[in-house]
């Protein structure tokens, strides 16, 4: 960040002559099937025309990252205040998402949390294997139009995944967040005598507050280009790598399903590249600034003007773009007349951490020893993701191929016997979608892959990428371990929920999806997954399994509606071998002291049922 400050001023001043473009929401929902073969395309109509999507009257203000030019119809009239966004509630229930395993770490974990009945020692204790709630979400959009060239962007959301019944009057969980110790005051002693609920209030009974600004930034359009800057959605492609979380900017439509959504703090500058199709970008993030002076005692004092505590400890990044991408509209009506329309881009991102602070035993509010947790990172990396996009007649070709390469030379503060490591990490897909039937039918394939590094997780049993810890193993030679965003929607059940996103496997998936009415569609899809590293997985094997899925949809203006079905059939690599004396082959996995059973064995099948209700506006 030492370079930082120079370069926003340059890049400020150089701005009176240009502007920028980023990836914008724009709407669909549901589970990755409800779409011509998943990922960032589930059900829904395209987002209403408004400043997301379509280009305002001043030249270059272009909706997304790498940028789009402007559709063909007319901007609606100008507005000060725009407000977009949807309300969800959603309805899950998991069965045997655990596969008939213990979760418990020392015992090998299992991929997916118990219902907590099945860890009681009373007696009659329940063990149900299913585990059921219902969320919500309100999601606000405003969009400022100081005016037609220049916006402020906002995105809030109010109650974000808010479980229905979760914070009922009374109750203090502030332990849970806090570490606090002493007396919970006046806790109702049986649930069923509480008859309300609280609000979320962040660090008592929930992990966050009510209301979560996620986003805010700005946009100018000036004679060259379009800058923009803040905290903003980062999306490209198909979204394996970088996904906005909702917005589908090239296909035009919104995934209502999303729960994360990459924020970029970013000042980016983008415009046409004379005499060409194409567009380019720059861009300037802040992936990481380490310790603030609001987070440490040692600075108490400064919080009106908090300030970066360090230069040499920040994640920086460049980023570069080049891309021809039309509007979703302009693509289709090239293909309806004949031609074959084509879309490419690449996304290239250079990124540097010189030092770091080891924030292993600190707490915020505390003072920081930087004498001992100052330590050297020497981290470089470069990814090149190259995506296109073909459509001619009744066919559809769409692939995305990424690469993490570089290097981190200092790691000895983490692993004594790890002092370097290469960072080798690969990634894709591809879809390929014929339509029909007045293109009411829509049948396809999909593959994709994702590199993964060759040792389990810990617990091993747990296979969710959230626990992958990539410098345990002290053999290490490179960090090769791939994940796809996790917005990026393949299935249902295995990828999704249980290893929370694609790594260490290549699926196939076949899908079909048929519009029974304008309004009401129905889509089915196999996934069959593999392991490329089969020693990383649980039952040392190739083959996760096979999963089916289905999904009924009514969409139509405001009102989205829908039910998915999942049954996961799990193979060997998801299975709990028991040691083997006679090879000398050892697992690990302990013995249950509840049931005296050992948690080995194969894997059970595992089922989900969701339901999404929205109002989108």
């Amino acid at each position: 960040m030492h370079y930082k400050s120079a370069v926003l001023g340059i890049v400020v001043t150089a701005t009176t002559l240009g502007s920028v473009a980023e990836a914008q929401m724009a709407p669909g929902g549901g589970m990755s099937p409800m779409g011509p073969g998943g990922g960032q395309q589930p059900s829904g109509e395209a987002k209403k025309e408004g400043v997301g999507e379509e280009a305002p009257k001043a030249p270059g203000l272009l909706p997304t990252t790498p940028a789009l030019p402007a559709p063909k119809g007319r901007r609606k009239k100008w507005k000060l205040l725009e407000l977009d966004g949807y309300y969800r509630l959603r309805t899950d229930w998991f069965k045997n998402f655990n596969l008939g395993f213990n979760d418990t770490p020392g015992l090998g974990g299992a991929p997916f949390p118990r219902a907590l009945g099945c860890a009681s020692t009373a007696l009659s204790h329940p063990c149900d294997d299913s585990l059921s709630s219902t969320n919500m979400r309100l999601r606000l959009e405003p969009t400022i139009n100081i005016d037609e060239g220049t916006s402020v962007h906002i995105q809030a959301d109010v109650f974000d995944n808010q479980v229905l019944g979760a914070t009922p009057t009374g109750q203090d969980y502030s332990g849970i967040y806090t570490q606090a110790s002493g007396d919970k005051a006046h806790l109702p002693p049986v649930g069923a005598f509480g008859n309300t609920q609280a609000s979320p209030t962040q660090g008592v009974n929930s992990d966050r507050p009510a209301i979560v600004i996620k986003r805010a930034w700005g946009e100018v359009a000036v004679p060259l280009g379009v800058l923009k800057f803040g905290r903003q959605p980062n999306h490209f492609g198909m979204g394996i790598f970088s996904n906005g979380g909702g917005a589908d900017p090239i296909n035009g439509t919104y995934n209502y399903d999303a729960d994360y959504g990459d924020s970029v703090d970013r000042v980016s500058f983008s415009a046409a590249i004379p005499g060409t199709n194409l567009r380019a970008m720059i861009a300037s993030d802040w992936d990481m600034s380490k310790l603030v002076s609001n987070q440490t005692i040692a600075t108490t004092g400064h919080e009106g003007h908090p300030f970066n505590l360090d230069n040499s400890d920040d994640t920086n990044a460049w980023v570069g773009v080049i891309s021809k991408m039309d509007s979703p509209q302009e693509f289709k009506d090239s293909v309806e007349r004949g031609d074959t329309a084509y879309n490419y881009g690449v996304y290239f991102e250079y990124k540097t951490q010189a030092w770091d602070d080891n924030l292993s035993d600190f707490k915020l509010g505390n003072a920081f020893d930087s004498s001992t947790h100052y330590v050297p990172r020497d981290l470089k990396t470069y990814t090149p993701d190259l995506w296109g996009k073909v459509g001619f007649g009744a066919f559809l070709v769409e692939a995305e191929f990424v690469a993490q390469l570089g290097y981190v030379h200092r790691l000895d503060d983490i692993n004594t016997t790890i002092t370097a490591a290469d960072i080798r990490r690969y990634g894709g897909t591809g879809r390929l979608t014929w339509k029909g039937v007045e293109n009411k039918l829509h049948i396809g394939l999909e593959s994709g892959f994702a590199s993964g590094d060759p040792y389990d997780n810990t617990p091993q049993g747990n296979i969710n990428v959230a626990f992958h810890n990539p410098l345990q193993n002290d053999n290490l030679k490179s960090l090769t371990a791939f994940a796809f965003n996790r917005d990026y929607f393949v299935d249902m059940i295995l990828f999704r929920q249980l290893m929370g996103a694609v790594s260490n496997a290549a699926y196939f998936k076949p899908f079909l999806s048929y519009e029974l009415t304008k309004s009401i569609a129905f889509k089915v899809s196999n996934i069959t997954s593999i392991a490329l590293k089969p020693v990383a997985t649980p039952g040392n094997s190739t083959f996760y399994g096979t999963e089916f899925d289905g999904e009924i949809g009514y969409d139509n203006g405001p009102l989205f509606a829908g039910i998915s079905f999942g049954v996961l059939f799990p193979f060997a690599a998801l299975s709990h071998p028991a040691d083997d004396t006679a090879t000398g082959g050892t697992f690990g996995y302990g013995t249950d002291p509840v049931t005296n059973l050992p948690n080995t064995g194969d894997p059970g099948t595992a089922y989900a049922i969701q339901s999404r209700l929205v109002l989108k506006f």
